[in-house]
């Protein structure tokens, strides 16, 4: 069977801002411009967060995309 891929598009993201929201919608982590990613603080570690409980989306600081799910994911515990 040969091996298969998929091609995505790049997206420049340098002048964006990844945002994080609660799943009340209430947002709570704007990423740094240009990075593309964003850092939830504050939960315990070993916690399980489900797909859903937190939603993101990107902003120029005028326009912003559509709000999508996070994926779910473990806590990691704290390192040291």
């Amino acid at each position: 069977m040969a091996a298969r891929t998929t091609a995505r598009a790049a997206v420049d993201r340098s002048n964006q801002s990844l945002l994080i929201y609660d799943k009340t919608g209430k947002l709570i982590v704007p990423g740094e411009k240009g990075e593309g990613t964003a850092a939830i603080t504050g939960l315990a570690a070993g916690a399980k967060v489900a797909e859903g409980d937190y939603q993101a989306s990107f902003s120029d600081g005028t326009n912003e995309s559509d709000k999508v799910p996070v994926s779910a994911f473990d806590v990691l515990p704290a390192e040291g």
